[in-house]
């Protein structure tokens, strides 16, 4: 870790200081829909997206992570407009999302020179752009394993994790697969403390929870509204008992905006939930402002240093 850490959005660094209320896992472009056929899972409307984001601004956010991939359909360019037009902190990932979108090029490639792209993108920028990435991942695993190709681009993020210093952010939903990407972490020498396990709250057991904090990464909850998932209730209970258990400054929060039902114009929650209807939640379950402050600033502006 460098002397004075920064924090590296699309528009460039700053101070870890000055990143505010975020949300640890998010899509403001996405396309889904040329893999699944499902129309519902295309985000590519810039001027929605700036009147969406509206509404987390007003909840009082003032940065999310925008963990779209290449192969998921990430416009590095859009999103710059977007954080020069919402004043928002946009921190963008790199790297590869799960095996049914991968490009040629993860069979084509050794596992040095995928890593070898990523890093490219956390320096220098996105090619042609200069825009750089500031999170690896959402790095992911489809079903309740881990295929070959998919512990390849694991073990390409590890790399240029170790290379870096860049947190690292996974994609582990409905199977409590995170314990299989931190043992290939583990393998690879990455530091669990830069290492955040996603989607924890779609597969609610608590000792699976506890595994990953004692390992030392962080138990993101990034589904908050998805109660095709887990229902709210269910999911507020089990945050909050983590945070009882001595855990607030392990645990993050979001809330997966990747379909367009997700948003406001459709009928969906947006973005501003997390820090409205879910922190009421979270509040009614007895977790104070002190706690949320905790969740959703302070450890964001330390996992998202490097």
């Amino acid at each position: 870790m460098p002397e004075n850490p920064q924090i590296h959005t699309v528009l460039g660094e700053i101070e870890p200081s000055v990143l505010g209320r975020t949300l640890m896992h998010e899509h403001i472009f996405c396309d889904l829909y040329r893999v699944t056929g499902r129309l519902n899972e295309l985000l590519n409307d810039e001027a929605l997206a700036v009147e969406e984001l509206s509404a987390l601004r007003q909840a009082g956010g003032a940065a999310l992570v925008e963990v779209t991939t290449p192969d998921m359909g990430r416009d590095p360019k859009a999103l710059c407009r977007v954080a020069e037009k919402t004043g928002l902190h946009i921190i963008m990932g790199t790297g590869w999302y799960r095996q049914p979108f991968y490009p040629p090029e993860i069979d084509r490639l050794l596992t040095n020179e995928l890593a070898d792209r990523i890093i490219s993108e956390l320096v220098d920028g996105v090619e042609g752009t200069g825009i750089r990435a500031g999170i690896i991942g959402e790095i992911g695993i489809h079903l309740d394993y881990a295929t070959a190709q998919e512990e390849k681009v694991l073990r390409a993020a590890a790399r240029a994790q170790k290379a870096t210093g860049a947190p690292l952010t996974t994609h582990a939903s409905m199977y409590p697969v995170g314990l299989l990407q931190l043992e290939v972490l583990k393998d690879e020498g990455v530091d669990m403390s830069r290492v955040i396990i996603g989607h924890c709250d779609t597969y609610l057991d608590q000792a699976y929870h506890l595994a990953i904090l004692e390992s030392g990464a962080y138990v993101q909850f990034d589904t908050a509204g998805r109660n095709h998932m887990n229902p709210d209730s269910r999911r507020a209970n089990a945050f909050a008992e983590l945070a009882r258990l001595g855990w607030k400054h392990k645990l993050l929060l979001s809330s997966d905006r990747c379909h367009r039902s997700d948003l406001c114009a459709f009928g969906g929650l947006g973005y501003g939930y997390v820090f409205t209807g879910f922190f009421d939640l979270l509040r009614a379950k007895g977790i104070d402002d002190e706690t949320l402050d905790t969740i959703t600033i302070e450890n964001p502006r330390r996992a998202l240093a490097w």
